[in-house]
């Protein structure tokens, strides 16, 4: 191939590198593809029995929750700090009393407390669903 007839294939080359790393996202921010998997961990986790607490199946519900929320937490925090803070503490507060779902005595009064941060998670993955609606319609 002589350097002339090169060029042209080059530029088709490029653009279409170009248009490969472009096209996925189609423009929506990394977290939007991250939300229905959050979602879909969120309400397995709330519709768990608490009265007794069940530590194996919850532990591995908060896992589930833990796992797809630091993912879409991170790729939001940049473009909504402060409900991406707010979900994060939640979804923390709801891991640290799982943990100790295993080594309790009181399984009943762990319950009771795991359903009260359930509520917070709940209203603060709304507010975050609410703010980054916009950005991934």
């Amino acid at each position: 191939m002589t350097r002339l007839s090169a060029a042209p294939f080059l530029s088709i080359a490029c653009i279409a590198a170009v248009a490969a790393v472009a096209l996925p996202g189609c423009g929506k921010p990394e977290y939007c593809a991250k939300k229905t998997e959050f979602n879909s961990s969120v309400t397995t986790l709330t519709s768990v029995s608490l009265t007794p607490p069940d530590p194996t199946v919850i532990n591995t519900d908060i896992t589930n929750v833990q796992n797809a929320g630091t993912a879409m937490i991170n790729a939001a925090k940049s473009d909504f700090p402060s409900e991406s803070t707010a979900l994060e503490n939640a979804v923390n507060d709801v891991v640290a009393t799982g943990k100790t779902l295993s080594t309790t005595k009181d399984l009943t009064a762990t319950g009771v407390t795991l359903a009260a941060q359930l509520l917070v998670l709940n209203s603060a993955w709304n507010s975050f669903k609410t703010a980054t609606n916009d950005a991934c319609s």
